[in-house]
């Protein structure tokens, strides 16, 4: 027979078991009731956060662009290189000449363009034999180089969906082209003027010289993309 002591034991330890017991039954139902109330709403949920998770994909920005690419720079150079293929001057063979060049610029400023177009004519014309004063060398004859233009014209077309940004949507709605065409020309118009450096007297003056470079880029479906160029590249 037990004792008093093993019945008031026994007796708190099933008491403790039926409290445990309980407590468990309560803890079940609420995390029941809780995920039957959050069940609905975690689709939502889930949508919500693959939302996020693409915005921050589409929302990286483009890196800083440089004010001229390296494409626009082929067109500007190759198209003044070939302005230059039918210049010839009149002049002795072996003359020592001095080659300047002015265009048009704002606040009468000598451009890097200019001192680019200079130094290309100067090299055309030593390949035809004449002679580049250098170190305060004295020149016989003056070329004056004469820039109309010396730069590159954009066209661009496009049709389909543009890109879009809306307060509602957490991310933006990039560019969906069904066809789109972004067509760069460079384009060059000179003269070149020469004058004898002695007597400041005008010995030729060259008709103006055109020459055009392009480069032409096309998506078509906003898949299928191409381009189209005269540009020349070493191969």
């Amino acid at each position: 027979m037990l004792n008093g002591a093993e019945i008031v034991t026994r007796g708190y330890s099933l008491v403790a078991s039926i409290g445990r017991w309980m407590h468990d039954r309560i803890v079940r139902a609420v995390w029941w009731r809780r995920a039957a109330e959050v069940r609905p709403i975690l689709p939502g949920v889930l949508w919500v956060g693959l939302l996020l998770l693409l915005s921050g994909c589409m929302g990286v920005r483009d890196l800083e662009k440089p004010s001229r690419t390296a494409f626009t720079q082929l067109l500007l150079s190759q198209a003044l290189e070939r302005g230059l293929e039918p210049v010839s001057l009149p002049l002795p063979a072996g003359a020592t000449i001095l080659v300047e060049a002015v265009g048009l610029a704002r606040d009468n400023t000598f451009t890097p363009d200019q001192e680019y177009a200079r130094q290309v004519v100067s090299v055309h014309l030593a390949r035809q034999g004449f002679r580049l004063a250098m170190g305060g060398e004295e020149a016989t004859y003056r070329i004056k180089v004469l820039l109309q233009t010396l730069g590159t014209e954009q066209a661009v077309q496009f049709f389909g969906l543009p890109p879009l940004q809306s307060i509602f949507l957490p991310f933006p709605i990039p560019e969906i082209a069904l066809y789109k065409s972004v067509a760069e020309k460079g384009i060059v118009r000179f003269s070149l003027n020469v004058f004898e450096r002695a007597t400041g007297g005008m010995v030729s003056s060259s008709p103006w010289y055109e020459a055009t470079r392009f480069y032409s880029q096309y998506v078509v479906l906003f898949l299928v993309s191409f381009h189209l160029t005269d540009l020349e590249f070493a191969e």
